[in-house]
């Protein structure tokens, strides 16, 4: 696809399925952060390899670090009661996770924050308990064992899986406080990307990006959109003969019209 002169066309659409392989180049990780913060106004600070944005109340950081591509999260999340206290919760990003997911996990932060920000910091409201997926079977087996649970693509290339801080399965990227891993590694491609969230997220943010990753229908993109060559084997891409609306500064995030009724029923952990 990357090759393909069609690309190049100004306005043309295309969908991409399945979702969870719709990889992105960690550098449009990075532009999407900078448009980030220039519409929330949030303050942004770089230096020779890193972009850290800053929420204004000081509590919650998020920085993309060149150098850490292909070695591990180059873009992290941190909650803290305040600057100087010890980190409450944490958000990992490695590797070609689709923007998408990015955008969606960056529009509920601010979004929350905004609206409640006790509940983005302390969890103060939130609602213990199991979270509530709604998960197509016909795409995703659901699994549980080993101390681990959650769901598996049919195809074996991507999973979201749930860790509770007790369980007696082995850590997650050997931290014990990460409770929630996404992630899609394609046997004939390798590890391609992964999220972690660590104890004390709020469900929201969970919940926002498993979703996204979950969803079975395809992603809405323009031909202009950077996309990893080795991927395109694993994918259906589907051209829209209509035009789509005008694009926007920020890079496309959503899909199709979401229906308001779950095609399944609900799946919980």
């Amino acid at each position: 696809m990357p090759n393909d002169p069609d690309q190049d066309r100004p306005g043309e659409k295309i969908l991409i399925s399945p979702r969870y392989l719709a990889a992105s180049l960690p550098a449009d990780h990075q532009q999407l952060l900078d448009i980030f913060a220039e519409e929330t106004a949030w303050s942004a600070h770089t230096d020779a390899s890193s972009l850290t944005v800053t929420s204004p109340c000081r509590r919650i950081t998020i920085r993309h670090d060149e150098a850490a591509v292909g070695r591990g999260p180059h873009m992290v999340i941190t909650a803290r009661t305040d600057e100087e206290a010890a980190e409450r919760w944490r958000a990992d990003i490695g590797g070609f996770v689709p923007i998408e997911c990015v955008a969606r996990l960056l529009g509920t932060l601010a979004g929350e924050l905004a609206t409640d920000p006790d509940h983005v910091v302390y969890g103060i409201g939130a609602e213990p308990g199991l979270l509530e997926l709604y998960v197509d079977a016909d795409s995703w087996t659901h699994f549980d064992d080993f101390g681990l649970s959650g769901f598996i693509s049919h195809d074996g290339h991507a999973a979201v899986v749930s860790r509770p801080v007790d369980s007696s399965a082995p850590p997650i990227h050997g931290d014990t406080s990460v409770t929630w891993h996404l992630a899609a590694s394609p046997e004939d491609v390798g590890h391609l990307w992964d999220i972690s969230f660590t104890d004390k997220t709020p469900p929201l943010l969970l919940h926002a990006v498993a979703a996204e990753t979950l969803d079975p229908r395809p992603t809405l993109r323009s031909t202009s959109f950077p996309f990893p060559a080795a991927v395109a084997p694993l994918v259906t891409i589907e051209r829209l003969s209509s035009p789509s609306r005008r694009p926007t500064a920020q890079p496309p995030h959503g899909g199709p019209p979401r229906s308001t009724e779950p095609k399944r029923a609900p799946k919980t952990r």
